[in-house]
């Protein structure tokens, strides 16, 4: 388990996993956090972790952030898009989205992810929390933005807001084609493209400075951002990652609790 001194230091009860100390069976090995729906989904003959495997690690993992047991946990279907749902809306109906909230005392929220950038987000004033997933689609549909919206209407102060950004694809291993860049460029973050030649003959992108650069662009300040993350893509012993083992990779998941 990852924690970010950020939080730790307001209270937050909260963590970034990694893929070590669970029990799922190679090529999950070992804590991996897929929902139990996308599991349901994956196709016949692909490989397939098991429903108890799934909740025993679900239950390391609270256990492991210090969240107590019993307290429920709103997730949601990741869609690479924008879209925020508070906590309550999701536990009723697991949506789409790729942000939640939670308010003071209520549920836990989590994101799973596997190359993309995790943030979890936490208001020391009014208790509230939002965790978000952000892949280059939803960095560029503004899922961060929407977020910070969604917090500042919880009654989060921007000037205190903590925000925590765990494991993700590095800028040095993420290579995009010609066309993504220029999305990129297109949506005010040519800052987080990397040209060819620095890193190999086609364009990276480094989407930690992507949500970064979002961040301090809707008032966070830059002293509450860590920003310490470790690459998924090139460190295969403690992470998870899509684009290195395809079908064969699990999910890690970032997960924060409300305060009291």
């Amino acid at each position: 388990m990852l924690r970010s001194p950020l939080l730790d230091a307001a209270h937050f009860a909260h963590g970034f996993s990694t893929r070590l100390g669970g029990v799922s069976l190679a090529p999950f090995d070992s804590l991996n956090l897929q929902s139990r729906q996308a599991n349901a989904r994956v196709a016949q003959g692909a490989p397939r972790d098991t429903d108890t495997a799934l909740a025993t690690n679900l239950a390391r993992l609270l256990s492991a952030a210090r969240i107590e047991s019993d307290r429920p946990v709103a997730d949601v279907s990741q869609v690479h898009g924008c879209t925020v749902v508070a906590a309550h809306e999701a536990l009723h109906a697991r949506g789409e989205a790729d942000a939640i909230t939670s308010v003071a005392g209520g549920a836990a929220v989590m994101v799973r992810v596997a190359d993309c950038v995790p943030l979890l987000l936490a208001c020391p004033k009014s208790g509230a929390v939002a965790a978000v997933h952000a892949g280059w689609r939803g960095v560029v549909a503004g899922v961060v933005p929407a977020a910070l919206v969604a917090m500042h209407k919880l009654g989060a102060d921007g000037r205190t807001l903590l925000v925590a950004i765990g494991p993700c694809i590095s800028g040095a291993s993420f290579e995009i084609g010609d066309e993504v860049a220029r999305v990129l460029v297109d949506a005010d973050l040519a800052a987080c493209v990397i040209q060819p030649g620095v890193h190999g003959p086609k364009h990276h992108a480094d989407l930690v400075a992507a949500v970064t650069l979002q961040l301090m662009r809707c008032g966070v300040s830059r002293d509450h951002i860590d920003d310490d993350a470790p690459c998924t893509y090139r460190d295969a012993q403690r992470f998870f990652s899509f684009r290195r083992d395809g079908a064969h990779s699990g999910r890690l998941a970032a997960i924060i609790a409300p305060r009291a």
